[in-house]
């Protein structure tokens, strides 16, 4: 007999109202946007196409241990070898199921975006993002049930922007968070993955995947550098702060970690306090994470001083 209560927690409902265009001019001139439009067509890969032979080795950690954020931490280090490596992968799977969600919330956010852009050439773009975004999915989905056999629920953090960009009405504070916010840390993210990964699989899907992601930001500068020139300094300052205010929620999100150390009875003040010491003799990561997000804010003329200083102090 089913579980109710257990189906009903892995689902969370959504009621969000949309306002759309439909363009009924087609012009024969092509944007930056077409050209897009056009290498998204040519760059299609194959989730089946991955090498999956070479999916996992369990007797081995997920990622190189000089990248292994518990390294150092006394409990972790008491731990037999078996013990750490569960360990590493119980992290990894929570890390790669958060960023699964996130991709369906991409998915589920692009495919919104199809009716919300303005002009047709966008519509297009929008579309194949879509199809991006489900690869995405089913490349992360098959990753975790074929390597870890579960999907874990993603951390609040998360769930909370996901639910947030779904059901918001504007379509740019959608545009934004999606296009701006989550591929820009999506895209540092999964960089700092494929530099550590020793699961094959993962370091094959990260290339293409990472491309994709570059070509959204892409997109999304093009976009939002035109709409958001058209806005009063005080509207462009509230969707600049929007940005930071969830990076701060995201960054600061301890929920992983904390799964980590209950899973194992750790302190969780103590492993906050270890991966706070780590952050500061290996700031690279963190410093790349917001460069990222920086320079597309920047480019898109959401790097307002305020905000400039506001991430100036978060990457420290």
């Amino acid at each position: 007999m089913p579980d109710n209560n257990k189906a009903s927690a892995t689902i969370t409902p959504i009621d969000t109202r949309l306002r759309g265009h439909i363009r009924w001019q087609y012009t024969e001139e092509k944007s930056r946007i077409h050209s897009l439009y056009e290498l998204a067509k040519n760059k299609v890969w194959k989730t089946s196409e991955a090498p999956w032979e070479t999916l996992v080795d369990k007797s081995l950690p997920p990622s190189r241990l000089q990248f292994e954020p518990l390294a150092g931490f006394a409990p972790f280090e008491s731990l037999s070898a078996s013990r750490k490596i569960a360990c590493s992968w119980y992290r990894h799977a929570l890390e790669i199921s958060d960023i699964l969600h996130g991709e369906q919330g991409a998915l589920l956010v692009s495919s919104q975006l199809v009716s919300c852009m303005p002009d047709v050439e966008a519509k297009l773009f929008a579309s194949s993002q879509v199809a991006d975004e489900a690869q995405h999915v089913e490349f992360f989905s098959r990753y975790l049930l074929e390597s870890i056999g579960t999907v874990y629920p993603p951390s609040d953090a998360v769930a909370d922007l996901i639910k947030a960009m779904v059901n918001d009405a504007r379509w740019d504070y959608k545009f934004i968070a999606c296009q701006i916010l989550i591929e820009s840390l999506a895209l540092a993210r999964l960089q700092d993955i494929r530099r550590a990964t020793l699961v094959p699989v993962l370091a094959y899907a990260i290339d293409f995947i990472s491309a994709d992601e570059a070509r959204h930001v892409k997109f999304g500068t093009d976009v939002l550098r035109r709409h958001l020139a058209t806005l009063s300094a005080s509207e462009l300052q509230a969707r600049s702060s929007f940005v930071v205010e969830n990076v701060v929620r995201l960054s600061s999100a301890m929920n992983i970690y904390t799964r980590v150390a209950e899973e194992f009875g750790w302190c969780t003040r103590a492993l906050r306090m270890h991966l706070r010491q780590n952050r500061i003799r290996q700031p690279q990561p963190r410093h790349d994470l917001f460069r990222q997000l920086t320079l597309n804010m920047k480019s898109v003329g959401l790097l307002t001083p305020e905000t400039r200083e506001r991430l100036g102090k978060l990457a420290r």
